[in-house]
């Protein structure tokens, strides 16, 4: 019950949205630190400057000074872009690549060593399992069309749809990925300016 209640929001769409969270989080401290920062308090005359004025500051200051600017871009919003935009499972002719994570850990699964699949969500998720005893969830926006390329590669599936258990405890691990990964992230960005003002 409770895994159809957190999937029938788009489950790619719930990831999107945290992501957005942790983005606006970091870009409003980035701002917060430029703005309170000494140096960039004496580049502007009066702290009641107007709008433009304090924003071509604000971009004089970051260009004279890019630690933060690049620290921001490099260790929250790339990242932020990849997993958000670009990370996924893609389906070719012969397989499947399954990315976990980043670039390099890809792992390529050919459908002839797929074993079986499972509808875990009637149109957001199915759960595979390869020959080799290895378990994949996978979300995608059109699950007809990842079930139509499996029964295409003759991989046996079962469409009853009662495997929620296994779909929320996955949920719960990526959320608490989530906010291991913001903490860290959080610290690394804390420990920089920490280290800058040494």
């Amino acid at each position: 019950m409770l895994g159809k209640r957190i999937y029938k929001t788009h489950m790619l769409t719930i990831f999107r949205v945290m992501v957005l969270g942790v983005v606006i989080f970091f870009v409003n401290d980035f701002y917060l630190e430029t703005i309170t920062n000494s140096t960039f308090l004496s580049m502007i005359d009066s702290p009641l400057a107007p709008f433009l004025k304090k924003a071509v500051v604000f971009l004089k200051f970051h260009y004279r000074y890019p630690a933060d600017f690049l620290n921001l871009l490099l260790v929250v919003l790339t990242p932020a872009f990849y997993f958000a935009f670009i990370r996924g499972v893609r389906f070719h002719e012969k397989g499947f690549v399954f990315n976990r994570g980043v670039p390099f850990l890809d792992h390529t699964v050919f459908y002839e060593d797929v074993k079986s699949y499972k509808l875990l969500h009637p149109k957001q998720a199915i759960w595979l399992t390869t020959k080799g005893g290895d378990s994949f969830i996978v979300g995608d926006n059109n699950i007809e069309r990842v079930i139509a390329i499996l029964d295409q590669h003759n991989v046996p599936g079962d469409l009853t749809v009662d495997q929620y258990v296994k779909l929320v405890s996955n949920y719960k691990r990526f959320v608490v990925f989530c906010v291991i990964a913001f903490f860290i992230i959080f610290a690394i960005r804390k420990l920089g300016a920490f280290l800058s003002g040494l």
